[in-house]
Order: C-alpha cells, then sequence, then structure tokens
C-alpha cells in the first residue's frame, strides 16, 4: 500500500458508520420520525418530510442504496432523540472499538466539513464490518429499490452489475 493511513475525507462512506451504529441501536422495524433537522439537509436527498415515520430499514436503503443525506440525518436525529452529537460521538466510539486510528466523524451524512476524514486503512476495516452484517450487505447490493411513500430508490454506484460478483459497499 502507498499513503493508507493518509487522512482525507470520505462523503458517503461515512454512512456505512452511521448504519453500524443504528443496527446496533435498533432493530430495522423500528420506526423513526423524520426530525426538523433531517428535512433541511442538503445535497443528494429521498425528500423526507417532517414528522413522517418510516421505519429504520427504510432510511437505511435510502441512505446505502441512493446515498441519500436526509435519510441518514434522519436515523441518527431519530434514534438520539434529536441529539445529534451523541450519536456522532457513538460513530466514533464505535471506530475506536474497531481500531479505526485515522478516522473522526463530525457528521452522519459524511458532508464535507473540517474535521471529519478517514484513511484507506480504516475505510477497508469499516467496510469489512458492514459486511459482516446480512441485512447491510444485501441492502448494498441492489441497484434499485422501493421504500416507505413509494419512493423509488436508484444506486449511484455505476460498478454494481458491470463486474460478476461485486457485491456493492459504497460509492
Amino acid at each position: 500500500s502507498r499513503d493508507a493511513h493518509a487522512r482525507a475525507p470520505i462523503a458517503s462512506i461515512t454512512k456505512l458508520m452511521t448504519v453500524l451504529v443504528a443496527l446496533e441501536r435498533a432493530r430495522v422495524d423500528h420506526p423513526v420520525v423524520v426530525d426538523a433537522q433531517a428535512d433541511v439537509v442538503g445535497e443528494s436527498s429521498v425528500r423526507l418530510s417532517v414528522g413522517e415515520r418510516l421505519s429504520l430499514g427504510d432510511l437505511i436503503k435510502a441512505s446505502l442504496i441512493q446515498s441519500a443525506n436526509d435519510a441518514a440525518f434522519a436515523i441518527a436525529a431519530g434514534l438520539s432523540r434529536g441529539d445529534v452529537g451523541s450519536f456522532v460521538a457513538a460513530m466514533n466510539a464505535k471506530a475506536a472499538r474497531l481500531g479505526l486510528r485515522d478516522t473522526n466523524f463530525v457528521r452522519p451524512d459524511g458532508l464535507d466539513v473540517a474535521g471529519h476524514y478517514s484513511s484507506a486503512w480504516d475505510v477497508t476495516r469499516l467496510a469489512q464490518a458492514a459486511m459482516r452484517r446480512p441485512y447491510v450487505r444485501a441492502v448494498v447490493g441492489r441497484r434499485t429499490d422501493v421504500i416507505a411513500g413509494g419512493r423509488v430508490l436508484h444506486t449511484w454506484n455505476d460498478l454494481l452489475g458491470s463486474f460478476p460478483g461485486l457485491i456493492g459497499v459504497k460509492t
């Protein structure tokens, strides 16, 4: 490897940790109410509405298949009673337990912000941990899905379906 421990922004790969922490806190059928904070998160979105109720599983699908920032934020806010900072602290604690020494999370969605970074080495370890979860493994291999509200999800991962045996992880 070359520069395997160099710290760099990791964008939406962040959502793998958001999902791992979420799955430690609740089952996929757990209802999550969309918080006002999630409604205003920018960029990739599935257009969640404040007060809307979705299952954690649907929000995970939106986060991992379509890379929806609002869904990732809804997970963090919904499972921490609106205290996204405490959810992010749990993400960093999980990173420490996984031995990810070159990683620090500031947001649950991966939008670029100072102090939010990881390394190729750590991202590999994070992906391995995520793929040990059967639910995650099943979701990241999908190119499309439909969730609550008739929302049709499409992956941004153009590699899915391009190579035999490629089963995902994250763009």
